[in-house]
């Protein structure tokens, strides 16, 4: 069990999860205030890699000024990159989940809203898509249970939030001179 402790206690990943259940709660609440939106589109999901972004490069900025004394290598940015994302992305998915499944009246809402905006969008996402696939997603809307939302915020921000931890990393490291000797 101490090994298991020793290996959390690390600053490496224990300010990276931290950030990282402050990123989950952050993206959770942006998902409650569109929920709660008179007119919500079911991609706005998307946006929480803004909030991920501000919240890695904290926890980048963190890290560099009081473990790194100043310095930090890019390995490292990436590496509290991945984690703050994941921790951040399994927590708000999980209290996702959660949400739906106490409350059963706004998944059939959020369903109802998914649908609304596929049909009302239908000639565009048909160009894209084409009309089977179009009509495989009408039909998956109807099968999302609360289960369906705990990956969902993996899937959703993925290619963005990779693209964001490499810039992070790259604009925060900052190699000692005394490393190079």
């Amino acid at each position: 069990m101490g090994n298991v402790i020793n290996f959390f206690n690390k600053p490496i990943l224990k300010i990276p999860l931290a950030f990282g259940v402050l990123a989950g709660f952050v993206c959770f609440l942006f998902f409650l205030v569109v929920q709660n939106l008179e007119k919500f589109s079911g991609t706005g999901r998307a946006l929480d890699v803004g909030f991920f972004a501000i919240i890695i490069a904290a926890a980048c900025w963190y890290y560099r000024k009081n473990i790194g004394k100043g310095y930090m290598h890019a390995w490292e940015g990436i590496s509290i990159g991945y984690v703050v994302w994941l921790t951040g992305a399994l927590l708000c998915g999980y209290l996702t989940s959660m949400f739906f499944y106490f409350s059963p009246s706004a998944l059939d809402k959020y369903k109802q809203t998914l649908r609304t905006s596929l049909v009302t969008n239908q000639a565009e996402a048909m160009k894209v898509w084409g009309k089977e696939i179009y009509q495989q997603k009408l039909a998956d809307i109807s099968q999302l249970t609360p289960s369906s939302f705990i990956f969902d915020e993996f899937r959703f921000t993925l290619l963005l939030v990779i693209i964001a931890i490499l810039l992070i990393a790259l604009i925060f490291r900052k190699k000692n001179p005394e490393e190079t000797r």
